[in-house]
């Protein structure tokens, strides 16, 4: 098989499957599984309705039916991209690797009138054929030097730090290095602090071990989301300009509040960021889109990402 596609660049930035534990983060620093995800989802490059301009498809190698089709409708603002995401859920780790085992390999193929072909195959697994999820952990959040043992009680007016710890095995990568990203939002579903991308100055990389949100940021008695991830690029290459990509890595959700008395009541029930954790798909359905955006919570780009850096 070739990496045949005809003028990707021109509409995709990324093709990126992973697999994906979440947990939430409670208030005594304990990881609560929420979920056990496969993923596959591409990255446009510029707006959401030129995903109407092509069609995309997943398959697993030696296998003539796709694993998930993608007709371009519903694209996701996320990570400063429209993303077209689906995704499969599991209740354990096991069920996700006896579904998609490590040693599977995978490849997209599209088809428009501007762009069209296959990728080469990318492991799931990597080139050694395990998965190698980072160890997934809690954070820890401190304003003056002291460590927070109330997340309810975060000061808006002071800066906030959240530190991890080290990214084990991190490395760079001949396409994409390792990475961490964390992000705010806010109960409207609003994303106030991104830690970047490696196109920005200054973005968190997976060297990183803390980043400090300015005071500010997060406003009097609101409710706030700190959601903080480590990806593992196992497997990587350069498709014809387009990123293509297999990613390990796990995420974490932790709700905080402000003290204080909010300018305006939060939404009941609060809103999400389009890229948080929702729910999980219904069993036995195979990869299903991404469950913020079938029910619509979406967050405009101008609305969101407008971070102070």
């Amino acid at each position: 098989m070739s990496d045949g596609i005809a003028n990707p660049a021109s509409l995709i930035e990324v093709f990126w499957i992973e697999k994906y534990l979440t947990f939430a983060q409670t208030a005594d620093d304990r990881l609560l599984g929420t979920d056990c995800m496969f993923v596959g989802e591409y990255a446009l490059r510029g707006e959401p309705a030129d995903s109407a301009r092509f069609e995309a498809a997943l398959y697993r190698n030696g296998q003539t039916a796709p694993v998930a089709t993608y007709d371009g409708t519903d694209p996701m603002w996320c990570n400063k991209l429209w993303v077209n995401r689906k995704v499969q859920s599991f209740d354990s780790l096991a069920d996700l690797e006896a579904a998609y085992p490590p040693t599977d390999r995978f490849h997209w193929k599209v088809s428009g009138s501007e762009i069209g072909g296959t990728t080469l195959p990318i492991g799931i697994g990597g080139p050694g054929g395990r998965t190698d999820i980072p160890q997934p952990h809690p954070m820890r959040l401190y304003q003056e030097g002291r460590r927070i043992s109330d997340y309810r009680s975060v000061d808006a007016d002071k800066p906030l730090t959240v530190e991890w710890d080290p990214f084990p095995g991190g490395k760079t990568g001949p396409v994409v290095d390792d990475l961490i990203f964390l992000f705010v939002d806010d109960c409207h579903g609003k994303v106030i602090y991104f830690g970047g991308l490696p196109v920005d100055p200054d973005y968190i990389t997976f060297r990183s071990t803390s980043a400090t949100i300015p005071a500010g940021t997060l406003r009097r008695g609101e409710d706030f989301t700190v959601f903080f991830s480590q990806c593992r690029m196992i497997d990587q290459m350069d498709s014809a300009g387009v990123m293509n990509v297999a990613v390990n890595s796990f995420g974490v959700e932790l709700d905080i509040r402000t003290i204080g008395t909010a300018a305006a009541p939060c939404p009941e029930p609060r809103l999400k960021a389009p890229f948080m954790w929702l729910r999980k798909t219904t069993p036995g359905g195979g990869l299903m889109t991404w469950p913020t955006i079938v029910e619509g919570r979406h967050c405009a780009p101008e609305a969101t990402y407008n971070t102070p850096r």
